[in-house]
């Protein structure tokens, strides 16, 4: 009789482990769900307004200074609500701290390098759904090679990467770990609008989360993400039609071991502490986030039948 006792207190101990709670509107975790929803709201507004100007005015400039509002507005959040957004330099107190950081930062950096044919596979299954995957290209060869750097690889990198996985991120790690990757690269995709870019957006928010949670150092995912657009931005310089078919393939073939093989030793020397959600799903996005996709969804249905 005790042991069935025993038994039975076990079983209901793990149903209300594994049962999701409604989250208090009034509680602090609430309020930082909230914040970074408000966060993701405000960059799509400002992400709209940078494509109409684009649009009517075809300025460049003005896309710079819609990524200079979003990074002044995140920054601004961040700097009221106290958050800590954990970003430092490769110096650090002892040389094995600086060796860790730097074998880090170079795994970070392979991964998005070998990341490139990954990306390719996924735009190639959009450019199947739209034909609008060339415009990027477009854009980006309208300008000398220098200024493309900084206008597609350094500055998005710098500012998506603090708003989304400095800020966003950071907030959302209340609600369980692999939730806020998942909610945080959500937002992070949707806010590329193209159906390629959606999808290989996500993808690489999920590995650029991973990679944050796992360093704790936004910088490794800056580099990550820079060395990424930055790899872009060059192969739509390059003439690819002059190089054989069998030497792409087998760069094709090695980007995409070599991004498993870099992306697994990297979160092997730099585990992930993964914390279990404990709210149910309908509490994870906000009015504001629901808002926010409704835009993202909008957006991309237009530039689909254009």
């Amino acid at each position: 009789m005790v042991d069935t006792a025993i038994f039975m207190f076990i079983i209901f101990e793990r149903l209300e482990k594994n049962m999701k709670i409604t989250m208090d509107k009034k509680s602090e975790d609430y309020r930082q769900v909230k914040r970074a929803n408000q966060c993701f709201l405000w960059c799509i507004l400002f992400e709209v307004v940078g494509i109409m100007t684009m649009l009517f005015w075809g300025s460049i400039g003005a896309q710079l200074a819609i990524y200079f509002m979003t990074f002044v507005f995140a920054f601004g959040m961040a700097r009221k609500t106290n958050l800590t957004v954990p970003i430092y330099l490769l110096k650090r107190r002892t040389k094995a701290d600086r060796q860790n950081n730097i074998l880090n930062l170079f795994l970070a950096i392979a991964t998005a390098m070998c990341g490139i044919p990954i990306a390719m596979i996924l735009n190639a299954f959009a450019n199947v759904l739209s034909c609008n995957g060339n415009q990027a290209t477009e854009d980006v060869n309208a300008y000398p090679v220098w200024l493309a750097l900084l206008i597609f690889a350094v500055v998005p990198s710098v500012v998506e990467e603090y708003v989304f996985r400095g800020v966003i991120l950071e907030e959302l790690k209340v609600i369980g770990t692999m939730e806020a990757v998942f909610i945080s690269s959500l937002f992070f995709a949707l806010l590329h609008f193209s159906p390629g870019s959606v999808l290989y957006g996500f993808f690489f928010g999920c590995v650029f989360a991973l990679v944050r949670l796992s360093t704790n150092n936004l910088l490794m995912t800056i580099v990550m993400h820079m060395t990424f657009n930055g790899m872009n931005v060059l192969l739509s310089y390059a003439n690819l039609q002059r190089i054989p078919n069998w030497i792409i393939t087998m760069s094709f073939l090695m980007g995409v071991v070599g991004f498993l093989i870099m992306f697994v030793w990297l979160l092997s020397r730099n585990p992930v502490l993964v914390e279990k959600g404990r709210y149910k799903k309908r509490n994870l996005i906000t009015k504001e986030g629901v808002i926010s996709i409704l835009i993202c969804l909008c957006v991309m249905s237009m530039l689909f039948m254009m």
